[in-house]
């Protein structure tokens, strides 16, 4: 068993200074004091004094097993390992294919789910990647959301000249196949939508909602944070229908002429038009950020997302904006956890839930230790818990 002591817990509800036992990869008592020498067998005590503690990130956008390759074969983006998740305080996440579905297959996403989870992470998956028909293991979305255990909905690409060119039947369509398929699996059962640049924006996806009632809770939209009226029009229209619209996290300060909004920006726009809580962060780790010419017509640089760039817009949400740390937790934690099934396992801390936690030092904001189902990942910045071909790697936290 683990006790961590002397705590400043948040929920993200805060709750003042309390101690947390962990046993069996749960929650087991938090209280004011727990004395480790009455308990039963050998307890590892983890002081946290001076120290939040908060739930573990939840990311639902992950390349597992790389992104990238628009600018050849030599841009093909690595997989992540786990450390790079444990020591930027993801300890759940959703991995999907990007643009590259030719040279990278849902087969080798299933694998490296399964390998994550194998390890020590709670991992999920999308099934397709941005064309429809979208590429599947069993041959349909909905046989591979029913059959494979961690499959919870599929990706699709909209609004983007590289992604598919649908029409509204089409994408009602895949609609209705998720929905029954996540009935059938007791499932999620979620379209998390690429969007891309063209004018059009999420307009199919108002279409579909109207026309053929489909409910628009079942569509994530990301990568909505950009300047410009129509797409933040539409993404603040679809989070009042039910939608959680999802923001792609910046693992820097962005230009000032830069297209694109940090997270936190939309949050606080969210929050100005009471709709934090339809706010999901994800950090499109894996991900390549290609930087084009000036008629996108050829690839000039490769950036690559990290999960570092949720702590980013975390600090900035709570240390720049000024929203309080109960409510800027909630888009990397109780958000996602509601539209991913996991709202009675992950996303907040309370007896009962998966002991994924932890702890940040509330004057650099940097993250000091990460427990993950129960088990210590990161302690005092130095990863414990790597992956399979991890270890004797240099896996420690810089600052």
């Amino acid at each position: 068993m683990l006790v961590i002591q002397n705590a400043e817990v948040f929920s993200p509800a805060p709750l003042g200074k309390l101690d947390i036992l962990v046993g069996g990869a749960k929650i087991l008592a938090m209280e004011p004091h727990i004395d480790p020498a009455v308990l039963p067998g050998e307890t590892e005590v983890l002081d946290a004094r001076g120290m939040l503690l908060v739930p573990g990130f939840i990311d639902g956008h992950q390349h597992f097993t790389g992104g990238g390759g628009e600018g050849g074969f030599q841009t093909r983006v690595p997989e992540l390992t786990i450390s790079m998740n444990f020591s930027n305080g993801v300890t759940t996440a959703v991995g999907l294919l990007g643009t590259d579905s030719l040279t990278r297959s849902i087969e080798n996403l299933y694998a490296k789910t399964q390998a994550f989870n194998a390890e020590g992470m709670t991992a999920f998956m999308l099934t397709g990647a941005y064309w429809h028909p979208s590429p599947t293991l069993t041959g349909s979305v909905a046989r591979d959301m029913v059959f494979l255990q961690p499959v919870i909905g599929v990706k699709l690409a909209l609004a983007d000249s590289r992604g598919p060119h649908i029409d509204a039947k089409d994408l009602a369509a895949l609609a209705s196949d998720v929905q029954v398929a996540a009935l059938v699996a007791n499932k999620p059962g979620i379209i998390t939508v690429h969007t891309g640049i063209r004018t059009q924006g999420l307009d199919l996806i108002f279409e579909i909602v109207e026309q053929f009632e489909i409910r628009a809770s079942i569509f994530v939209p990301t990568h909505i944070n950009r300047k410009g009226g129509k797409l933040t029009s539409q993404a603040l229209a679809l989070a009042e229908k039910g939608c959680v619209v999802d923001a792609t996290c910046s693992q820097a300060p962005l230009e000032p002429d830069s297209p694109r909004l940090t997270a936190a920006d939309f949050a606080c726009m969210a929050r100005d038009n009471g709709l934090l809580g339809q706010v999901s962060f994800s950090s499109d780790a894996g991900g390549s950020m290609p930087i084009w010419n000036q008629d996108r017509s050829r690839i000039i640089g490769m950036g690559v997302g990290m999960p570092s760039s949720l702590l980013f817009e975390l600090d900035l949400l709570v240390n720049k904006k000024g929203v309080p740390l109960e409510q800027a937790l909630m888009p990397l934690t109780t958000t996602p956890a509601r539209i991913y099934g996991l709202e009675n396992s992950k996303g907040a801390l309370r007896v009962g839930m998966d002991a994924d936690l932890l702890t940040i030092d509330p004057a650099s904001f940097e993250i000091r230790d990460v427990v993950a189902l129960g088990s210590v990942a990161v302690r005092n910045k130095i990863v414990e818990k790597k992956g399979y071909f991890e270890h004797g790697s240099d896996t420690s936290i810089h600052a």
